[in-house]
């Protein structure tokens, strides 16, 4: 159902305050729950959130588990932060029709859970890379599509809505700056009135500073990288309250 459980020490109560919305960035793949950005909103900031993501879809797949997660909640939340990322041009492009529909997810699981698997049929680097350097993806891509379809059609109020940026992890295991996708989808984000919170600065200095900010081999956030996105959630929600 997208949902992942905080165990917090928040009274339970009908009403959430914030959705964590997304893929395994929002999840917390690969994390402890305890490490995870939802569990240390609750329990150091003491903001109600729920988890809502799916460990790798895409835009289309985001914006679906949106509204059906819009449609079985009785109220809806205050704010809604999403942290995006570059592999939403790899998952939109997983997300066929036919039989490609019943085969990835057995692709997924084998990939997940079989080394003899992944090394004879590797999963595709978040981003395409070309001698090295990682292309950019042109306005025509289906991303692009989804994303005017979900903001034109399905967000009710924009000012609910944040987007959260930060670097991706290079196939080298640095921050991957060269990747001049963010700067294309924060623009057009600014440009459907869509607000945005950059923290590719920081996750510069985390880098510079030598925590560890990616889970090793795999690119997702490691505890240090969820706890800057915790804060910034955090800080930016308390500013509206």
């Amino acid at each position: 159902m997208g949902e992942r459980i905080t165990n917090s020490n928040i009274p339970e109560t009908n009403e959430t305050v914030v959705w964590l919305h997304g893929d395994s960035m929002a999840m917390g793949y690969g994390l402890p729950t305890k490490k995870t950005i939802a569990f240390l909103l609750e329990t150091k900031y003491k903001i109600k959130t729920r988890v809502i993501a799916v460990d790798a879809i895409g835009t289309n797949g985001i914006s679906n588990l949106y509204m059906d997660t819009l449609i079985q909640t009785n109220k809806n939340p205050n704010s809604i932060y999403w942290i995006w990322n570059p592999s939403d041009f790899i998952d939109d492009e997983r997300e066929k029709k036919g039989m490609k529909k019943y085969v990835y997810p057995i692709h997924f699981f084998l990939s997940r859970n079989s080394s003899l698997y992944e090394s004879l049929l590797p999963s595709p680097q978040t981003n395409v890379y070309i001698n090295g350097i990682p292309t950019i993806y042109p306005k025509t891509h289906p991303t692009y599509s989804f994303l005017k379809t979900f903001i034109h059609n399905k967000i009710h109020n924009k000012e609910q809505w944040k987007i959260l940026f930060s670097w991706g992890m290079a196939p080298n295991g640095t921050p991957d700056t060269n990747d001049p996708n963010y700067d294309v989808a924060k623009k057009f984000f600014e440009t459907e009135g869509i607000s945005t919170i950059d923290l590719r600065q920081e996750t510069e200095v985390l880098f510079a500073q030598k925590k560890q900010i990616y889970i090793p081999n795999d690119g997702h956030p490691d505890e240090d990288l969820a706890k800057l996105f915790a804060e910034a959630i955090a800080n930016d929600y308390k500013k509206t309250q």
